[in-house]
């Protein structure tokens, strides 16, 4: 997914996000995982095809320990399109996970240390897009002749609609998370996006992943101008009133310079530009003059 593969993993990657998402979508809302129980762990993996070295990434993907005793590999693979080879994706993902693990087991065996134990690997598909995912097994991406399906193993995929999320799993994600998944149940079920007031504690990292997952690039100018800004405790709520409060000024001006541009294109002369600009808009002369000389360059560009 290019750019929103960077920007979801830029949000996920906080252990608090990933800690949520794994206690809503994992553990119906009970709190079983503590962000200082995770840790960060290689995302890319190698593998060796017709001699060439592929290397392969996965968006996000973390060890959970307690009392320093590893419990499982979890990893994150997010999606805003269907997938139908996904499967096999995940497939591979998870092999080179247990693979990991059976290098550093070897390497131990080798060194005559302890020996970690094997453990299990768990991957998430988050599919955030309105579409029915239908191929969610490994059956469902190939074709298997009659004489070898007792000998193919089937291997399926842990996937999650954010839009097929209840309203009550929606409000137990805890972290900004919560932003984008009540953006995306709301809007994928037709309804009327209307923000809570919650502070962001990753603003930045929200407005990103908003802009790469809706394709709206006032979300992340926004980011950037509040940033620029120092502004603190933001909310989604106020960042909505200033890209709509921007969205206004664009359009006066864009307004404007269709007024200046007809009546010009009609040979009106500029002093009756000019209080037509003062009249309409409150504009000085020498706004208005300066509006008009752009207008009339931007038209020989043309």
């Amino acid at each position: 997914m290019g750019e929103k593969d960077i920007t979801e993993k830029t949000l996920e990657d906080y252990n608090d996000v990933f800690a949520d998402i794994m206690n809503v979508l994992l553990f119906d809302g009970k709190q079983l995982v503590n962000e200082s129980e995770l840790s960060n762990t290689r995302t890319k993996s190698q593998l060796k095809i017709n001699g060439t070295i592929h290397e392969q990434e996965r968006d996000n993907v973390k060890i959970w320990q307690h009392n320093r005793i590893r419990i499982a590999m979890i990893g994150f693979e997010n999606q805003s399109t269907v997938d139908k080879y996904e499967p096999a994706r995940v497939l591979s993902y998870d092999g080179s996970s247990y693979k990991e693990q059976l290098v550093e087991i070897d390497n131990c065996r080798r060194k005559k240390k302890d020996v970690p134990p094997l453990v299990p690997v768990v991957t998430l598909v988050i599919h955030f897009g309105k579409d029915n995912w239908l191929n969610r097994s490994l059956y469902n991406c190939i074709s298997i002749p009659d004489c070898l399906k007792n000998y193919v193993s089937d291997y399926k995929i842990n996937l999650i609609n954010i839009k097929d999320l209840s309203r009550d799993q929606i409000d137990q994600f805890k972290s900004d998370f919560h932003i984008i998944a009540d953006y995306f149940y709301k809007i994928n079920r037709g309804q009327e996006y209307v923000p809570d007031n919650k502070q962001m504690d990753h603003p930045d990292a929200v407005l990103k992943l908003m802009t790469a997952l809706t394709g709206d690039n006032r979300f992340e100018e926004t980011s950037r101008i509040l940033s620029a800004a120092g502004k603190e405790n933001l909310t989604m709520c106020e960042t909505l009133d200033i890209i709509e409060a921007r969205g206004e000024a664009r359009g006066e001006a864009r307004g404007i310079q269709i007024f200046i541009e007809d009546k010009l294109e009609d040979n009106i002369p500029d002093i009756k530009i000019i209080e037509k600009l003062r009249d309409k808009y409150g504009m000085t002369e020498s706004m208005a003059r300066s509006r008009i000389q752009e207008c009339r360059e931007a038209m020989k560009s043309k």
